[in-house]
């Protein structure tokens, strides 16, 4: 498991991922301060549809015109592309 050494406080770090070390600076440690809050919501907002998105899938992956999501669907979920993907493979 990779953890976090750091060499100068608050200047730059060195994640270790077993034998490979990246270097980060201030400036990169701000960003994902940043973007991790942003992407920890995303990933529960989908886990939270996905009970929704797999219905949808199962009811219109045979359809071949367009199907509306139930009213109660994850506002989250992009159907309409969901509904083209779901073309692309059948």
């Amino acid at each position: 498991m990779g953890h976090l050494c750091y060499m100068r406080p608050l200047k730059d770090a060195l994640p270790d991922v077993g034998t490979e070390y990246i270097s980060l600076t201030q400036p990169d440690m701000d960003y994902l301060v940043r973007v991790f809050p942003i992407m920890q919501q995303q990933l529960r907002d989908y886990i939270i549809a996905m009970p929704d998105v797999l219905s949808y899938v199962t009811s219109s992956v045979a359809s071949s015109i367009y199907v509306e999501p139930p009213p109660n669907a994850s506002a989250f979920i992009d159907y309409h592309l969901l509904y083209e993907e779901l073309v692309t493979f059948v």
